[in-house]
């Protein structure tokens, strides 16, 4: 319970839909109180011949038409019309306000939902599945919306509709009335036997929706390997496997609330049944009119309506606990990385230093172990060893993507846990193995980290890119839109635009990991002449894993395990017979068989 009134926050800022609500609820209430008064009307004054209430007799002496018994009918008859038109319009407006307010609301949710998600680790989005994320984000932020419209707004209503009936139909026959109020135990009892039930189904069926949309992202997102390795059966099977489970859950959730519904049913019809035959023989015995025993009945439904529905929406408000469950249990993660308290914003040079840093992503499994180095502004750095080695997790302490479980990162004498973290980021660009381009334009891909620039600046950073040239080949140049995670592009031309996008940023600290492992030789070639030009002026740290091409480069650390075992130049490592001279000999004898490799090339 407390979990779904947290989220009731998101309702403050839509009040003038609630207070809509609110008016078209009392009308509501108002018009269903008058519903019967017709049929009761006709019945006793109109065919019973009984004498019409002198305040009712005054009011039909203002209206136009015909007065007695004949003028009641006409207007009996009309207000049964009036009744039923401002009964749907008040239905109609509540409708389109409730739509309008839980869609406000939902989506509210959902939207900061999605931006803490954005901010959680990547530790965090490594072991959680993404179909299951995007469920929770687009599906589960429903909760609320179910919350309001589907659960307080109708208990509200149904509370205010008890307590208007009840005060009617006490007047109309208090014994009566105590007795149709004997069923509530009963459906108390019903609601605490299948609260749990209920509550579990809905969280098994949700689980299992978002494990088959991870099935489709899955395959989806790595459709190439899915064909190549022709498995699109085996992911079908999966899918299947899910899709079985889930109608499985389907159908005992909807098995639980059945169960339920019909034992609400049930009761509330024994009431209604006990009340008809004591009714019948008050009747009988001339202590009401028949009139009355027909509002009291009317009334008797307008009494047990809302009972079942505070009674049946326990099973919503199961239903949304799930959800609910869902989606809070996402926002309570707290994000990895925050902003101190004091944090400031610094216009970077590019002085790094690294002071006995020790981290890993898994509790007493360190992945870096005391790692201690200094860099100056400018300079370029290059990092090597084994897969596996900690040479990503090191840059990536550099964009607080993680903070270090002892030591520290200082940038230009602050601690970085002292900077906020978006201006940190905003000052160091990345160029990745794999570069990340998305579905809009290639102007905007370029801007990415920059919307703000202009399409001047933007061409400026594709010519020192080296990718104007074929931008412009584009069928709308700079205007085109790139297919799905840039399909519609080679690797080179995938890596040229993320080079763009870098010196477009403009950061003074740069971070290349392995742009150009992925790339066949004489791709990367082109691609090293625009990347000399991005490290300029930069403090520069490059992941390579083609040593031949950081043999020039100031400084080298060798990481191993986790720990600086070298570092110098390439000819003083070369002369120590270490760990990088032996890794730079075994892709020396590996490359003696490229000029092979590149004929092959040109022949085909």
């Amino acid at each position: 319970m407390i979990r779904q009134l947290r989220l009731l926050r998101y309702i403050w800022p839509h009040w003038r839909g609630l207070v809509t609500l609110f008016v078209t609820m009392a009308l509501t209430i108002g018009l269903e109180v008058l519903h019967p008064w017709p049929t009761k009307l006709l019945v006793d004054q109109v065919l019973g011949q009984q004498p019409v209430p002198p305040q009712l007799n005054r009011l039909l002496e203002l209206l136009p038409g015909p007065h007695g018994s004949t003028g009641l009918l006409l207007w009996v008859c009309v207000g049964t019309v009036i009744l039923y038109l401002a009964t749907t319009l008040v239905s109609m407006i509540y409708t389109y306000a409730s739509i309008g307010f839980g869609q406000k609301i939902t989506f509210d949710l959902g939207a900061d939902l999605f931006l803490h998600l954005q901010r959680l680790s990547l530790l965090f989005h490594s072991r959680h599945e993404v179909g299951d994320m995007i469920s929770r984000v687009t599906g589960d932020t429903y909760c609320l919306e179910d919350m309001v419209n589907s659960a307080l707004l109708p208990q509200l209503q149904s509370v205010i509709t008890l307590v208007t009936m009840f005060v009617i139909l006490w007047h109309l026959e208090p014994k009566m009335t105590v007795l149709s109020l004997g069923v509530v135990p009963f459906l108390i009892l019903v609601t605490r036997i299948y609260a749990k039930p209920l509550k579990d189904r809905s969280r098994e069926r949700r689980d299992l929706e978002g494990h088959m949309m991870s099935v489709v992202e899955q395959a989806l997102g790595a459709i190439p390997a899915v064909q190549a390795f022709t498995r699109e059966e085996m992911e079908y099977a999966r899918f299947r496997n899910y899709a079985a489970k889930t109608v499985t859950a389907y159908q005992r959730s909807t098995s639980a609330k059945s169960w339920f519904n019909l034992s609400v049913g049930l009761i509330t019809s024994t009431g209604t049944a006990l009340i008809m035959y004591l009714g019948a023989r008050y009747v009988l015995e001339s202590r009401i009119t028949v009139g009355t025993i027909l509002v009291f009945l009317s009334y008797l439904g307008a009494l047990y309506d809302p009972l079942d529905t505070i009674i049946s929406t326990a099973s919503t408000w199961q239903y949304v606990s799930a959800l609910t469950d869902r989606v809070t249990e996402i926002l309570d993660i707290p994000a990895a990385v925050r902003d101190a308290r004091d944090s400031v914003e610094v216009r970077l040079q590019g002085h790094v230093v690294y002071e006995g840093v020790t981290f890993g992503y898994e509790q007493d499994r360190p992945v870096l172990h005391k790692i201690s180095f200094e860099t100056q502004p400018g300079d370029l750095v290059a990092i090597v060893g084994p897969t596996g080695a900690g040479k990503t997790t090191l840059v990536s302490l550099l964009l607080r993507f993680f903070d270090p479980w002892s030591g520290r990162v200082i940038i230009d004498g602050q601690e970085i846990r002292r900077l906020r973290v978006r201006s940190l980021r905003q000052q160091v660009a990345i160029v990745l193995q794999d570069p990340f381009i998305f579905p809009i334009s290639v102007a905007e891909n370029i801007a990415y980290g920059r919307p703000e620039a202009t399409r001047d600046e933007i061409v400026a950073a594709a010519v020192a890119a080296s990718a104007d040239d074929f931008i412009q080949r584009l069928p709308e140049g700079y205007d085109t839109v790139i297919g799905e995670k840039g399909a519609t592009l080679s690797g080179g031309e995938k890596q040229r635009l993320s080079i763009a996008r870098a010196f477009l940023k403009d950061a003074p600290i740069l971070i290349l990991d392995e742009p150009t492992s992925a790339l066949d030789a004489r791709t990367e070639s082109l691609l090293l002449g625009a990347l000399d030009r991005l490290m300029k002026g930069r403090t520069t740290f490059i992941i390579a894993h083609r040593l031949s091409t950081i043999r020039n480069v100031g400084r080298i650390l060798v990481i191993e395990k986790g720990r600086i075992v070298e570092q110098g130049r390439h000819s003083e490592l070369i002369a120590r017979k270490g760990l990088y001279a032996f890794l730079y000999n075994v892709q020396h004898d590996f490359a003696r068989h490229e000029p092979l490799e590149e004929a092959l090339e040109t022949a085909l």
